[in-house]
C-alpha cells in the first residue's frame, strides 16, 4: 500500500471533520436537494465501510447491524434517522480509517495482492484487496465526503476550501 493512500486519507479525514462540523444532528435524516443521500446514510455508509475494510484483515466487526442500512448496495431511506447516532458514527469513522491505513501499511504485499472477494466488484479494475484498500481510504472516501458537503452548502452553509 502507498504511503501516499495514508496522506490522502489523513487529508479526506482532515476535511471530513471541517464538513461535518456543520451539520446538525437533528437534520441527519433530510436529503440532500435533487434526491442526493442524507447525511445519516452517508455517514453510516463510511463508517460501516471502515469495519469491513477492518473485517478484511480479520477484525470483527463492532457493528454488523449496520450493514443492511448501510452497507454496499443499501438504500438510503432510512427510517427513524433520528435512532442514529452523529456521535457513534463519527467515532466509528475517526478511529477506524486511520486503524484501517496502519493495517493497510503494515499488510504484506502477499496479503494484498489477494483477491479481495466482494462480487459485484469481480471482473472490474478493483481486482485485490491492495486496490479495495486502496480505493476505501481515497476515492470512495472522497466520493461520500463531497455528498456531505453539497448538503452542507445546500443548507446554506460557506464553502470551506
Amino acid at each position: 500500500m502507498s504511503n501516499r493512500d495514508t496522506q490522502l486519507n489523513r487529508f479526506l479525514l482532515d476535511s471530513y471533520q471541517q464538513i461535518v462540523a456543520d451539520i446538525p444532528a437533528e437534520r441527519l435524516g433530510e436529503p440532500a436537494p435533487g434526491g442526493g443521500h442524507p447525511p445519516v446514510w452517508v455517514l453510516g455508509h463510511l463508517a460501516i465501510c471502515a469495519e469491513l475494510g477492518l473485517a478484511s484483515f480479520g477484525d470483527e466487526m463492532a457493528h454488523p447491524e449496520w450493514l443492511e442500512k448501510f452497507g454496499p448496495g443499501s438504500s438510503d431511506q432510512i427510517q427513524n434517522a433520528d435512532e442514529y447516532s452523529f456521535d457513534v458514527f463519527d467515532q466509528v469513522i475517526l478511529e477506524g480509517y486511520p486503524k484501517l491505513a496502519k493495517a493497510c501499511a503494515e499488510a504484506s504485499s502477499d496479503d494484498m495482492s489477494v483477491p479481495h472477494g466482494i462480487d459485484f466488484l469481480e471482473g472490474g479494475a478493483i481486482a485485490t484487496r491492495g486496490d479495495l484498500m486502496s480505493h476505501l481510504l481515497t476515492s470512495h472516501f472522497g466520493f461520500h465526503l463531497a455528498q456531505l458537503s453539497h448538503w452542507r452548502r445546500a443548507a446554506g452553509n460557506a464553502p470551506l476550501f
